[in-house]
């Protein structure tokens, strides 16, 4: 904005844009005190100049932590698209993701995670990553990760307490696939160690697996049934079912595969 700056009758500088003042006097005993007469003041159009900065510097700092959290939240960059806007709306048990995030507030004040449990493909963890970027998006401190990273970061730590708190920090803790790891003493406890310290300190997990409720009730295993105790008295199971995702997706890349050889063929 073209502004420049006169003196007005008061015997102040104005803004040639918008007529206001861009000083303004001290109080008469302050200008007796110090001998200055006015200080600076921000004029109708600065001021709206200033707000915009700030908006701008906010949303700066707000996509710079965002960019932090979610590097560290997802093993794979691709996951970072996983989220509603991207959902194409095959997946009905995606209202529940919606509605967790909706009430993100009283979920973490009473610790309430979910068990999204179901057969292959049929979406489980793209629901997850979904909540996870929309709370990513509020600032939220998120980690998305394996049973096996968990046992193998234990493992590897000089201090396993402080991991296990470092992983219990979060916002969030998304565990995904549940019974994928290997079944040794040594990781179930390790596995044992972080949800019984997530579940004692009354913060919300998500966990997908592929083994049914019924599966993990009745399970003989008393290692794992100390797991399965904690999850399934933490989270809430919800069934997702339907056909597997990446089923179709292959189904409709052999179409593709066979209409281009086909039509290559015909030539």
């Amino acid at each position: 904005m073209d502004r420049k700056i006169y003196i007005g009758e008061n015997g102040l500088e104005h803004c040639s844009a918008c007529k206001e003042p861009t000083e303004e006097f001290f109080p008469e005993n302050v200008q007796k005190l110090f001998g200055m007469k006015t200080h600076p003041r921000f004029c109708a159009c600065r001021r709206v100049e200033h707000e915009r900065e700030e908006r701008e510097r906010k949303e700066r700092e707000h996509q710079q932590e965002v960019e932090k959290n979610t590097a560290i939240c997802f093993p794979e960059r691709a996951m970072r698209e996983w989220n509603f806007a991207n959902d194409d709306g095959s997946n009905p048990y995606m209202k529940y993701a919606k509605q967790y995030v909706e009430h993100w507030d009283e979920v973490k004040k009473k610790g309430m995670g979910m068990l999204l449990w179901g057969d292959v493909g049929t979406g489980k963890s793209y629901m997850a990553a979904c909540i996870a970027n929309a709370l990513l998006e509020q600032e939220k401190r998120v980690l998305m990760t394996n049973f096996t990273t968990i046992s193998n970061g234990v493992f590897a730590a000089i201090d396993k307490n402080d991991y296990i708190e470092s992983v219990c920090a979060y916002d969030l803790l998304i565990l995904d696939d549940l019974g994928s790891e290997r079944n040794s003493g040594f990781v179930v406890e390790n596995v044992f160690s972080v949800l019984d310290r997530r579940v004692c300190s009354c913060k919300p997990m998500i966990i997908t697996t592929n083994l049914t409720v019924k599966e993990m009730r009745e399970t003989q295993n008393l290692d794992y049934k100390r797991i399965y105790d904690r999850v399934l008295g933490s989270c809430q199971p919800v069934c997702i079912k339907g056909v597997s995702h990446r089923r179709e997706k292959g189904n409709q890349n052999k179409r593709v595969f066979e209409q281009i050889f086909h039509e290559e063929e015909s030539e």
